[in-house]
């Protein structure tokens, strides 16, 4: 279905990603956890949060509950791919499937990443400081954890959808629109019908 020559798309998976998946900081996290439910009501296990493994200790961390067996198949072609990532279930109403992504092993690679992005997009890194560093480096790993996931997981889902939140994740709508145009971001989709 056409409107205004934007298509419309009703996703058959949904990734979100957030720095405040799991890390409850600001108000993104109050955004995404009081939808939470009523989007695995729709998706079901076909929803998935993205968020950033900050705390590193499962123990630790109030919002996140790990099940190392989820995904299990997939994990073992992350690990392949060299991405660091954890699964469980976020601790909130609805209880989504979670990918929390250690983004650190970037670090070592910014600088040819942020060459890439001002060559391909004319971004201008220079005089981003380590806030925007730190927050790039995790919305780049969270687009090549969807990448991995969408190909690996997801071959026969023709609407894959990856929501960014806020500035800290725009570098994973790049690195999709480069390397995975088939999963539907801000960038080539318009219109989202969910509800």
């Amino acid at each position: 279905m056409e409107s205004n020559n934007n298509t419309i798309i009703t996703p058959d998976f949904l990734f979100e990603t957030s720095w405040e998946i799991c890390n409850k900081i600001g108000g993104i996290y109050t955004v995404i956890s009081t939808k939470a439910r009523l989007t695995v009501e729709k998706l079901g296990e076909n929803y998935i949060v993205i968020g950033p493994d900050v705390w590193k200790q499962t123990a630790a961390n109030p919002d996140f509950k790990e099940i190392p067996g989820l995904f299990s198949e997939w994990k073992a072609v992350a690990f392949m791919e060299g991405l660091k990532v954890r699964t469980g279930k976020w601790n909130i109403p609805g209880s989504p499937n979670v990918i929390l992504v250690d983004f650190t092993p970037l670090f070592p690679e910014k600088d040819t990443i942020f060459a890439h992005f001002w060559e391909q997009y004319n971004l201008d890194s220079i005089r981003g400081e380590w806030h925007y560093i730190e927050a790039a480096m995790f919305g780049y790993a969270a687009g090549q954890v969807i990448k991995s996931f969408a190909q690996h997981q997801l071959q026969d889902m023709s609407n894959i959808v990856a929501h960014f939140h806020e500035w800290m994740t725009g570098a994973g709508v790049l690195f999709l629109k480069d390397k995975n145009p088939k999963v539907i971001t801000k960038i080539n989709a318009k219109l989202i019908n969910f509800f």
